[in-house]
Parts: C-alpha cells; sequence; structure tokens
C-alpha cells in the first residue's frame, strides 16, 4: 500500500465499507426471503389449513350430531324434507371447505392425511345413507346399531384424522413462525454484526489515510517552519510514490528556484552596491568637471572681454590710420612743401602699423588661447558625454532602483551635446576670428611694406610723389577692409561672449542635475543597502 495514491486509498476505504455494506445487504436479504418463505408457508398452507381443516371437522360433527338427534334424542322419529336439507347443507359445507382445503395443500405428508379422510368421509357418507334410509323405513333398531357399530367408529376415525390435520397444520404454523422469529433473529445479529465490522473498518480505513496524509503533512511543516527562519537548505524526502510525492517534487523544484533566486538577490544586491559605489564616484568626477568645465568657461569669458577690449582699440587704431591717410594724401595733394610733413606722417603710420601689428599679434595669439580652451571643452564634453553613458549603463544594471538616475544621466548626456555644440560653434568663430587677423596682419605686413617703400621713395626722390600720393590712396580700401575685418572680429567676440553665457548656464544646469543625481544615488545606495540586508538573512 505504500505505493498507492492518496486517491486510491481513499476508493479502497470505499470500497472495503461498500463491500461490508453490500455483505450485509445481501446476508439481511437473504433473511427476509427466509422470512418471506416462512410467511408463504403460514399465509398460504398453516392458517388457511388449520382454519379449513377446523370449518370442516365443525361439519362434521354437525352431521354427527344431527343423526344422533333423529335416531335417538328427538320424540318425532321421521326423516323428514327438512332433515335431508340439513344433510345436504352440511355435506355441501363439507365439500365446499374439502375442496379449499385441497388447494392449500403443499406436503406429501398432508396430502396422505387429507387422502385419508376423504377415505372416511366416503364410508361415513355410505353407512350415514344407509342410516337414514332405515330411519326413512322406520327401522329405528336397526339404524341406532349401525349407527353405533358403524356409523360412530367410522366418525370418530374421520375426527381423529381431522384433528391430525389440525395438529399438523398448526405445527406448520408454528415451525413458520419459529423460522420467522429465528430469521429475525439472525437478521438483526448479523446486521449488527455488520454494522459493527462496517464501524471497525471505516474506524481502521480512516486511521490508516490519516496516518498516510498527517505523516507527510508533519515533514512539511517542519520544513516550512525551517523555511521561516531563512533556511533555504532543507529539502522534502517522503519516499512516497502518491500526490504527496508530486507535491515533494514540486515543493523541492519551487525551493530550488527559490533558492537560486535568493542568491541571484544576493549577488545582485552586491552588484547593486558596487554600481552605486561606481555611480558615485562618476558622479563626483562629472561635478569636477563641470567645476572645471565652469572654470574654463569664466577663463575664456575673460579672453572674449580682452579679445573685444583688443577689437575696440584696433578699431580706434585703424580710424586713426584711415584719417592719418587721408591727411597724408590731403598733404601729398598739397605739394613738394608738404613732404617733409608727409614723412613725418609716413613715420606715424608706421609706428601705427607696428601698433597694429603689435595688436593682431596679440589678438592671434588670444586667438589661439581660446582655440585651446575650446579643444579642452570639447575634450570634457566628450568625456563627460563617456561618464554619462557609463552611468547610463550603470543605472540600467540597478533596474528600478536606477530609474531616476538614468534620467539624470541622460540630462546630463544632452548638456554635454549642448557643451559639445556651443564649443564647436566657438570654434569657428575663433578660426574666423583667426581668418580675420591672419588677413588683417597680411594688410598691414603689406601696408608696412608700402609704407617703407614709400618713405623710401620720398627720401629718395621727391618726384615720385605722385606715385606715393597713389599708393596712400590704394591703402584706403585695405584699410576699410581691416577695420571691417575688426569689426567682424568684434561681432565674434560678442557672440562667442553670448556662447559663453549659454555654456554658464548649461554648466549650472549641470552641476544642479549632478546634484541631483547624488540624492539618486544616496537613495539608491539605501535601497541597496536594505535589499542586502533583506536578502542576507537566507541561508541557502
Amino acid at each position: 500500500m505504500k505505493n498507492w495514491t492518496l486517491r486510491q486509498r481513499i476508493l479502497a476505504s470505499f470500497a472495503v465499507i461498500i463491500a461490508i455494506m453490500l455483505l450485509m445487504v445481501v446476508v439481511s436479504y437473504s433473511r427476509l426471503l427466509k422470512i418471506e418463505t416462512s410467511q408463504e408457508a403460514v399465509r398460504d398452507d398453516a392458517v388457511p389449513g388449520v382454519y379449513l381443516s377446523s370449518m370442516i371437522r365443525s361439519a362434521w360433527v354437525d352431521s354427527y350430531l344431527q343423526t344422533i338427534d333423529i335416531i335417538g334424542l328427538r320424540d318425532d322419529k321421521t326423516f323428514t324434507n327438512a332433515d335431508k336439507t340439513d344433510y345436504k347443507s352440511f355435506e355441501a359445507r363439507i365439500e365446499q371447505q374439502m375442496a379449499n382445503y385441497e388447494k392449500t395443500i403443499h406436503s406429501q405428508a398432508d396430502r396422505m392425511e387429507f387422502d385419508n379422510f376423504k377415505a372416511a368421509h366416503t364410508n361415513y357418507n355410505r353407512i350415514l345413507a344407509e342410516v337414514l334410509a332405515r330411519v326413512d323405513a322406520n327401522d329405528l333398531h336397526g339404524a341406532n346399531v349401525l349407527l353405533e357399530e358403524q356409523l360412530t367408529p367410522v366418525w370418530t376415525e374421520g375426527r381423529m384424522k381431522l384433528n391430525d390435520i389440525i395438529t399438523e397444520n398448526k405445527s406448520v404454523s408454528d415451525r413458520a413462525t419459529a423460522a420467522i422469529d429465528e430469521s429475525v433473529l439472525s437478521a438483526k445479529i448479523s446486521m449488527a454484526v455488520s454494522l459493527v465490522i462496517a464501524i471497525l473498518a471505516a474506524g481502521l480505513c480512516g486511521l490508516l489515510l490519516m496516518r498516510a496524509i498527517m505523516a507527510p503533512m508533519k515533514r512539511i511543516v517542519e520544513i516550512l517552519d525551517t523555511m521561516r527562519t531563512g533556511d533555504l537548505s532543507k529539502r522534502l524526502n517522503l519516499e512516497r510514490k502518491d500526490e504527496f510525492g508530486a507535491v515533494e517534487t514540486g515543493f523541492n523544484d519551487m525551493m530550488t528556484e527559490l533558492t537560486a533566486l535568493v542568491s541571484q538577490a544576493q549577488r545582485s544586491s552586491v552588484q547593486v552596491t558596487t554600481s552605486v559605489t561606481e555611480i558615485a564616484a562618476t558622479s563626483k568626477q562629472q561635478q569636477a568637471t563641470a567645476t572645471e568645465t565652469a572654470a574654463t568657461t569664466t577663463e575664456i569669458g575673460a579672453t572674449s572681454r580682452e579679445i573685444a577690449a583688443t577689437s575696440k582699440d584696433l578699431v580706434r587704431t585703424m580710424t586713426e590710420v584711415s584719417t592719418a591717410a587721408d591727411q597724408a594724401s590731403v598733404a601729398a595733394g598739397s605739394g613738394q612743401q608738404g613732404l617733409a610733413r608727409m614723412e613725418e606722417t609716413m613715420h606715424s603710420v608706421m609706428g601705427a602699423a607696428e601698433l597694429v601689428n603689435a595688436k593682431l599679434a596679440i589678438l592671434n595669439e588670444k586667438a589661439g588661447n581660446i582655440n585651446q580652451v575650446v579643444v579642452t571643452i570639447v575634450k570634457v564634453a566628450d568625456q563627460t558625454n563617456l561618464l554619462s553613458l557609463n552611468a547610463a549603463i550603470e543605472a540600467e544594471k540597478a533596474g528600478e532602483y536606477g530609474r531616476g538616475f538614468a534620467v539624470v544621466a541622460t540630462e546630463v548626456r544632452r548638456l554635454a551635446d549642448q557643451t559639445a555644440v556651443a564649443t564647436y560653434d566657438i570654434e569657428q568663430m575663433v578660426r574666423e576670428i583667426q581668418s580675420a587677423v591672419s588677413a588683417g596682419v597680411m594688410g598691414m605686413d603689406k601696408f608696412s611694406e608700402e609704407v617703407r617703400r614709400g618713405m623710401f621713395e620720398v627720401q629718395q626722390v621727391g618726384e615720385q610723389l605722385s606715385q606715393i600720393i597713389h599708393q596712400v590712396q590704394a591703402l584706403a580700401p585695405r584699410v576699410l577692409m581691416v577695420n571691417e575685418g575688426m569689426q567682424a572680429q568684434a561681432t565674434g567676440a560678442e557672440q562667442i561672449n553670448h556662447a559663453l553665457v549659454q555654456l554658464g548656464d548649461a554648466s549650472s544646469q549641470t552641476v544642479e542635475s549632478l546634484r541631483q543625481a547624488s540624492f539618486a544615488i544616496d537613495e539608491l545606495s539605501q535601497v541597496a543597502v536594505g535589499l542586502r540586508s533583506g536578502v542576507s538573512r537566507f541561508k541557502v
């Protein structure tokens, strides 16, 4: 039975109880059949036999008493028609009751007794007819002799036969009644025994079922109590092949999966803690980078302001150069007399050109510094973008707990992209300034060369004044071009300053985002500590 399933055990228990009940029903039914047979014997044989045989005996006695009355007791010894009618009535009663009794005969002994009575009845009727014939012939002495010698013994014999029949039917009735009582008692005993056996079998089956269920349930409760303490290393070992075997397999599989899940949670908690630490370090590094970016932006702002101031000086200088050129042209047009003043003016122009070259050199150097700063900003933006990408990856590893930091990392990455775009614009502007400065330097070099050549010609030949005037007039468009370049440079410096303001705003937003990221990292760290403390209580 150890390999039986619970369903088979329950069905077997019910089958045993039902079999006992069926056995009880079969035994009771057999007893009832026996009772029914005995009852039919009483109803169809014993009771009708006693009744009919008693009725026959009554008619038998009446007929005999009527004969005695006719012969000896009555004063009138004649055989009247009324007497004949009475005898016919007696005989009809006897014949009718005998016919009815014959229908109730079931045994051979009863048949033999009844046949003996029929023979006595026939003999009685024959002798009675002779007696009545002698009475009718008024031979009372002969009738009395026949009555005493023949009729009375035959009648007595018939009465004895009827008494035997009545006794036999009474015995049959008593035996049937006793059989009914015995069958009823036997049915009661068998039902009581069957009921006791059924109760014992039900109790035994219930005990076996309870043991089959409670033993594994007790083991399961012990394992669950162990699990409640956090120990997941225990397994069920019921050694059953029934439903509890399936429960054992499912429970052990569930425990294996739960153990793997807890182990993974423990590893994940450590990994989350590590990731949070890395993210915190990355956040600090990004914060330092943002601070450095702000400082660089401040430096670039100062440089751009210097460039703007230099550009204004250059514009004023070029205005002076233009004025000097105009004056030189006027002086040259005045004639040979202004040649000395023209030479002095050329010296002034030469000095102004050198000053312009110096300013342009400073401007070129500042533009180079701005270019280096822009390169540094690009590197910082690229590093910030890379750090934000790493932070997004670590936040993705952290899962649900790193979702807030992932948003912050995305914002930082967007700001880094804006910084890269702004620095690209600044780089383009710086290149335009450098191009303008290079063009101005080239123009001023040419201007200086022309001035030196003019001075040389003025010193050598006064006749070349017209050529100098022409050259001075040719310088005007170049001075205008340099002036336009200076104005473009001033405009570029203002644009650089505006871009630096935007870059400062972006840096402020970056710092604020990093501060929010720090808060998110602190919360994530607390969650990681809670997760680690929660899964550390499990033993796997």
